[in-house]
């Protein structure tokens, strides 16, 4: 990160946070403001972070698919 501000601080000090207990984050923002990094701010600071960590896009996933894309489906289940 290059600069600092109140509101980055502030941000920053929340992902280290919300890091160590094992709590389900959602990272909303506009367009180009950093939402990539701050999972990976709370994976490296959380108990799992010697395991892999893995980026979705979710966005990039169709609105229509994206809950079997995530969980997985049963075979059929599409075809009526």
């Amino acid at each position: 990160i290059i600069g600092t501000s109140e509101l980055l601080d502030r941000a920053l000090e929340v992902a280290v946070r919300v890091a160590p207990p094992a709590l389900t984050v959602l990272v909303t923002g506009e367009s180009g403001v950093g939402k990539e990094f701050f999972p990976q701010v709370i994976h490296a600071y959380s108990a799992r972070k010697h395991n892999k960590y893995i980026a979705v896009n979710c966005a990039a996933i169709p609105e229509g698919t994206i809950d079997s894309e995530l969980f997985g489906h049963e075979k059929g289940s599409f075809t009526g």
